[in-house]
């Protein structure tokens, strides 16, 4: 008895190891190995797809190829998906979020919508505020601050006598 027992214990734990390592390869063969080759319509296709991820993949492959378009379209689409009206996203998509403001800024950039750029930005800074591309991007598209720094309609500095 105790050796039957052993041997079904022994079958029920090679089994699970086997369904863990079939559902583990079924994700590489379904999803993991289409997304790598930018086959973004069979990796979506996969039961364990994670559809915000593909559209992201896809939109970065849009913006590389200058389909700038196409890129902001998938990416707002995206964000429709994964934040709420009241701007609620779940905690786990935070590293996917600050990706997709971050992307969708630089295509904004592109397109010369500078505001909506900085927005974009702004809203990957919130999510990260170590993000150092999203800092140096937002001041290239902020306008430099008006007043103080010694412009405007003051003498050359050559006419300038300092005060003793």
């Amino acid at each position: 008895m105790l050796k039957l027992i052993k041997a079904l214990g022994n079958f029920l734990l090679s089994l699970a190891i086997a369904c863990v390592f079939g559902y583990g390869f079924y994700g590489l063969v379904t999803y993991a190995l289409p997304l790598s080759h930018n086959d973004y319509r069979q990796a979506m296709t996969s039961y364990v797809a994670d559809p915000s991820e593909v559209l992201l993949n896809g939109a970065q492959e849009d913006y590389q190829n200058g389909r700038i378009a196409e890129a902001t379209k998938v990416l707002e689409l995206n964000l429709e998906k994964m934040v709420d009206q009241n701007g609620r996203y779940r905690v786990q998509d935070r590293w996917k979020l600050e990706r997709i403001y971050f992307l969708l800024g630089k295509c904004y950039q592109k397109q010369k919508k500078l505001d909506k750029a900085a927005e974009n930005y702004i809203e990957a800074l919130r999510i990260n505020p170590k993000n150092l591309p999203a800092k140096y991007n937002l001041e290239m598209v902020q306008p430099p601050p008006s007043g103080g720094g010694g412009g405007g309609d003051k003498k050359p500095n050559s006419q300038i006598q300092p005060k003793i």
